[in-house]
């Protein structure tokens, strides 16, 4: 099965953005700082209790904790979802159509391989060199690496039937040959 479509840097970018907030170890770099911040409230709120009495419990703070902590959540969810979106757009800005990954792709599908054309090369990929397949609402993702992939934008199809049928060749050639 073959397809050829346009890749644009929107493409590319709703690539980076999932990679960022729906794959596991991005949620899971995603949470950390939340734990930090939490666990370094909890201390502000702590040291009131310790005094030269010893550890009063009555004297810890608990209501600086849960006002403070949804408000410095909100604001670290937004300013890393600003930053992303400028770490992403940033480096899309400096590439340059038909020089590799913007501009038109050939992708093929066949028994032993996944076959990628460009205007400035060609790939080659063993199903067993492949990692993994996956879709979302509006790509086709063809993992050849744990963070590198093929993305088939399903505009590209004729409709989602056909789009359904690439995503179930590839993803039935990949259990075939693992």
């Amino acid at each position: 099965m073959e397809i050829e479509y346009e890749l644009t840097a929107d493409d590319l970018y709703a690539f980076q953005w999932r990679a960022a907030f729906k794959s596991p170890r991005g949620r899971r770099d995603r949470r950390k700082p939340y734990v930090y911040w939490f666990l370094a409230l909890l201390i502000m709120a702590i040291v009131p209790a310790i005094g030269s009495d010893g550890f009063v419990i009555a004297r810890v703070n608990f209501t600086f904790l849960a006002v403070t902590f949804p408000v410095v959540a909100l604001m670290q969810w937004l300013i890393y979802r600003r930053l992303m979106r400028r770490g992403i757009r940033g480096p899309l800005k400096e590439l340059a159509p038909n020089k590799g990954q913007l501009g038109r792709h050939k992708v093929v599908l066949n028994e032993g391989e996944l076959i990628e054309s460009t205007a400035v090369g060609e790939s080659r990929t063993l199903w067993a060199g492949v990692d993994r397949v996956e879709q979302n609402q509006e790509y086709i993702f063809i993992y050849t690496q744990p963070h590198a992939a093929h993305i088939i934008p399903k505009r590209a199809f004729n409709n989602a039937q056909a789009a359904e049928s690439f995503y179930q060749l590839a993803r039935i050639s990949k259990e075939g040959a693992a």
